[in-house]
């Protein structure tokens, strides 16, 4: 029996890790480890809708995450509510914040955004991956943030930041997500402001500011299609692997990733192994 992890997967808003994630949350949830989200923002910006309440939104995005963290078996969510949007700009509170949480829960592993991605142009992202990994690299040092250790926590750090596909390298993890696919489907559907304001992509040609009956019944199917395309193309990086998630994974040393001789190896062009099947 492997020893039970603490898992956080971290975020910028409250559907992020279901679409890249949830099989792999959902698999390590079955194998006994603790999984929570800890999630940036309330994703009060997520509309088209110009008659919208960002308030009013925000509250039905925090009933989402917590739903969808109770479909897949995990803990209720931990909402820090900096502004959606402008995460970059909170980028040293949202920093605390995650040495705090990552201290607080003990946490072993980490699992967010790659913030070096090539085209990725949400800013909330790029900051919230940024963030994450910084706090699960200097989380270990007691003279960062020492009002910490007044509150009684240790200066503890993750062994481990997992970035979720896609991802600026080749991954060198595929977890496979056969057993877990349809839980995922569900938790994503948790979701449904946002599956409704993205419905062209589940439903062609569906308008979402007027969807009509068909195709709100369309758009289970649609996401359940758009969701098995996407994980059947990453299992293409390890056959015969037929629906999974990857993700780059970094072991974490005290202020840095303890990556030197990967990347050395890469420096002089040594091609990347085989990515690990999780």
């Amino acid at each position: 029996m492997r020893t039970p992890l603490t898992i956080a997967a971290v975020y910028a808003h409250p559907d992020d890790g279901e679409f890249f994630a949830a099989g792999a949350l959902t698999k390590w949830v079955k194998q006994g480890h603790k999984v929570h989200a800890i999630c940036a923002t309330r994703g009060d910006l997520g509309t088209r809708d110009r008659g919208a309440s960002g308030e009013a939104l925000g509250r039905a995005r925090d009933a989402e995450l917590a739903r969808a963290m109770e479909t897949i078996g995990g803990e209720p969510p931990i909402l820090l509510g900096l502004p959606d949007g402008f995460v970059r700009e909170s980028a040293a509170a949202l920093k605390e914040r995650l040495v705090y949480f990552f201290r607080k829960l003990k946490v072993d592993r980490v699992l967010t955004f790659d913030p070096w991605k090539p085209y990725e142009i949400h800013p909330d992202h790029i900051e919230v991956g940024r963030m994450a990994s910084e706090a699960a690299c200097f989380s270990c040092f007691p003279l960062l943030y020492p009002e910490h250790l007044a509150q009684g926590l240790d200066a503890v750090q993750p062994s481990e930041v997992w970035f979720m596909g896609p991802t600026v390298h080749r991954p060198n993890r595929v977890v496979d997500i056969a057993a877990t696919f349809d839980t995922k489907v569900r938790s994503v559907l948790c979701h449904s402001s946002q599956i409704e304001m993205l419905a062209a992509w589940f439903v062609p040609g569906a308008d979402p500011s007027s969807l009509t009956a068909e195709q709100h019944a369309q758009l289970a199917g649609g996401a359940k299609t758009f969701l098995e395309g996407m994980a059947r193309g990453v299992a293409m990086l390890a056959p015969p692997t037929e629906l999974a998630e990857a993700f780059f994974a970094q072991r974490v040393g005290p202020g840095h990733f303890e990556n030197y001789q990967e990347m050395f190896m890469e420096m002089a062009g040594a091609p990347p192994s085989p990515p690990e099947v999780c």
